[in-house]
């Protein structure tokens, strides 16, 4: 048996995501991705910016960005600047979980959405996406994503968390 080292649920051996919390439980296990090239990441850097790719406006310097969210079939919208990491999930005070977009009360999909989802990010000049481990994943236009790795979020993007779909906008503040 494992104890989740978040919320102190208990699980059979080999559990990868704790049932209660979402928390990834083999952190230990010494697995990494293998780092980038120094030389991959700056030819990244030093490509023109095409105007007419919707995720030009993240890419270009000194420019304050938000992100807007249109969340679920009530069409909820959260704006949030994209200077600080943003988490999406359930509020649970008796774990001491408080995301900074709570989807606790957007429709019976909202059940699919795990405490500590996802989170949302400016990274390298892109904003990327992250699955936090949830049970019930995390999909960019019904690409599932892996967990802990980033993925670009685009102007237009349909995030969905588990069943709740988000509608993605980025514009300058």
């Amino acid at each position: 048996m494992v104890k989740c080292q978040f919320c102190q649920t208990v699980h059979v051996d080999n559990t990868i995501f704790c049932s209660e919390c979402g928390y990834y439980m083999l952190e230990n296990t010494g697995r990494e991705t293998d780092p980038l090239d120094t030389l991959e990441v700056r030819d990244e850097e030093e490509k023109p910016v095409s105007h007419s790719d919707p995720s030009a406006a993240i890419q270009r310097a000194g420019e304050s960005l938000a992100i807007r969210l249109k969340i679920g079939s009530r069409q909820r919208e959260v704006e949030m600047p994209l200077n600080v990491i943003t988490h999406l999930g359930r509020v649970d005070a008796a774990a001491s979980v408080f995301p900074e977009v709570d989807l606790s009360d957007d429709s019976e999909a909202a059940l699919g959405v795990s405490r500590r989802h996802a989170r949302i990010l400016k990274q390298g000049g892109m904003v990327v996406v992250e699955d936090m481990g949830s049970i019930n994943g995390t999909f960019i236009n019904g690409k599932r994503l892996d967990p802990y790795l980033p993925e670009i979020l685009s102007d237009g993007d349909i995030l969905q968390l588990g069943k709740l779909k988000i509608e993605v906008k980025i514009r300058k503040r």
